[in-house]
């Protein structure tokens, strides 16, 4: 990487954004607004990221609205939740963010952004601090034709982020009109990019797509008694050549993530651990962040963490988010055992923490299945499998198996047959009960909002006894790694010697994440990433050439 006093330039600007997520987004309108010039140079040609393609959930405790929370509760919460200090969580992190989630909401509302509330809680709401309902906001539905151009590079079919039925009345009605009217409507983080784009374009934020950066300008400062490094641009490989921007006042990287990479899986995850076990598109954009930070001397934190979540999956398909899959009644999940080891309708990064201690109990090559019958293929779906008859697609690809018997299914999958027919016996007698002597599945108010509310006298609990049987494997899925570079509470990247390094900040899954090893509430990340791409902004108006 050249080390220059006077780095050369095809184009100057004040900060360069690598990414054009949400936060990133954030990022540029903050900087704007504080009269900086912004270039977003977006590697792909989607705008928006892998976040974009997502339900565009925020968590944004410590508000005022109907529901009483201020930062005291909100933090506790988050204490008890996230657990111990580290250096990606640590104590000014923690409060950074939380501080600022109450003043992302009001600022969004600024730009007109709108959010409306979620039916979502806080993943643990039974832990004190916690809330049932309200802290967790989802964006409005949005006409996204009204950006012009820009709409053409948002991903097709955006998660509409909607949950109830009414909701998604309105938006397939909205849909509807697209075709007679020349509009085209958008949810979820689709909407949230699409509002945020079009304040970039009041602002005249300068946006680059098809844009990825290659490597980073490292300039050398300071006198002849004492000289250092600073990131003072980036070299973007756009239309065909290489194009060297000069960033007078930083350079914010907002996507990151390692999670394509096989090797770096192996390196740094718990096993197994494989590329297709993400949820969506993997990214490897962290890949090349990790081979920066070696050649500058960067920290990095929270390198074993990822965003679990449990995935239904085959060989040769692409693995699905078992959603409430295993929460509700008419099934439960074995090992080659054939017994259960876990509540199935507990929080996603629980239930891979379970898994992979099974992993650690029983060697790497144990497989987890999620155990069904006809009840529950009637009722339920199984990841994108919609309930009722099940596709032959399904089956001939391998991602159902189905039998008549359970003997006969413990056969196909090569699970002990006497131990899956012991745990459907047992089984069938907690549902009976409502009580689930085992594991408590369904005792709690996660869990049974997880559930089928409609069920009694436990809403996760149904006997899982009438023919025929289904199989699908269960492996610790992700929506993406949660490492990266190590930050401080102004979104600052730090050096391994602690130090920040001047010139750089990193956002989103560019940086390590707050919540370490846990997963608070839906729509965490998102809000994390936001928060951080104002507080780098920040800091960058407040710093100096």
């Amino acid at each position: 990487m050249p080390v220059t006093d006077r780095p050369a330039a095809d184009l100057m600007t004040d900060v360069v954004i690598v990414g054009s997520t949400p936060g990133a987004l954030c990022a540029a309108i903050a900087c704007r607004r504080a009269g900086l010039e912004v270039l977003v140079a977006e590697p792909s040609g989607q705008l928006g990221g892998i976040a974009a393609t997502r339900g565009g959930r925020l968590w944004l405790p410590g508000r005022d609205g109907p529901t009483a929370d201020d930062y005291a509760s909100a933090r506790d919460y988050f204490d008890r939740v996230v657990g111990d200090f580290e250096p990606c969580s640590s104590a000014p992190r923690r409060h950074a963010f939380l501080t600022g989630t109450a003043g992302l909401a009001s600022w969004l509302a600024s730009l007109g952004v709108d959010l409306e509330p979620d039916s979502a809680g806080d993943a643990y709401p039974d832990i004190p601090g916690a809330l049932a309902s309200g802290r967790v906001l989802r964006p409005a539905l949005v006409e996204t034709t009204a950006i012009g151009r820009l709409v053409e590079f948002l991903p097709a079919g955006g998660g509409s982020g909607t949950d109830g039925v009414l909701d998604k009345l309105e938006h397939g009605a909205r849909r509807v009109g697209e075709f007679a009217l020349g509009r085209r409507w958008g949810g979820g983080a689709v909407a949230l990019e699409s509002a945020l784009l079009a304040v970039c374009q009041r602002l005249q934020v300068n946006i680059w797509w098809q844009a990825p950066v290659r490597r980073l300008v490292v300039a050398s400062t300071g006198n002849d008694f004492e000289t250092a490094e600073r990131v003072a641009g980036v070299v973007v490989d756009r239309g065909g050549r290489t194009v060297r921007v000069l960033a007078g006042r930083g350079v914010v990287l907002a996507e990151g993530g390692f999670e394509a990479d096989a090797a770096l899986r192996r390196e740094f995850l718990p096993r197994p651990s494989r590329p297709d076990w993400t949820i969506g598109l993997p990214s490897r954009a962290g890949a090349d962040q990790l081979e920066w930070a070696g050649e500058l001397g960067l920290g990095l934190a929270g390198m074993g963490y990822a965003w679990w979540r449990p995935g239904l999956w085959a060989p040769g398909v692409p693995v699905q988010d078992a959603g409430r899959s295993l929460a509700v009644p008419h099934g439960f999940v074995v090992d080659s055992t054939g017994r259960r080891f876990v509540n199935e309708a507990c929080a996603g990064v629980d239930f891979c923490r379970a898994l992979y201690a099974r992993f650690n109990d029983l060697g790497p090559q144990m497989s987890a299945w999620l155990i069904v019958d006809s009840d529950h293929r009637r009722r339920y779906p199984l990841g994108d499998v919609e309930p009722g008859r099940l596709p032959r697609a399904a089956e001939k690809s391998g991602f159902v198996t189905t039998a008549s018997t359970l003997p006969e299914l413990a056969w196909k999958i090569k699970v002990d047959a006497s131990g899956l027919q012991a745990t459907a016996g047992r089984f069938e007698r907690h549902a009976a009960d409502g009580n689930d002597e085992d594991f408590q599945r369904g005792a709690g108010t996660a869990d049974r909002a997880r559930g089928d509310r409609k069920a009694r006298p436990n809403p996760c609990l149904g006997a899982v006894s009438k023919p025929p049987f289904y199989a699908v494997r269960v492996v610790p899925a992700d929506l993406g790694t949660k490492g990266g570079l190590l930050t401080d509470e102004f979104s600052r990247v730090l050096r391994a010697d602690g130090g920040p390094m001047p010139g750089l900040w990193a956002i989103g899954s560019a940086a390590s994440s707050v919540t370490g090893p846990a997963d608070p509430a839906p729509g965490v990340g998102l809000a994390e990433a936001m928060v951080a791409g104002r507080a780098a902004a920040a800091s960058i108006a407040a710093s100096a050439w």
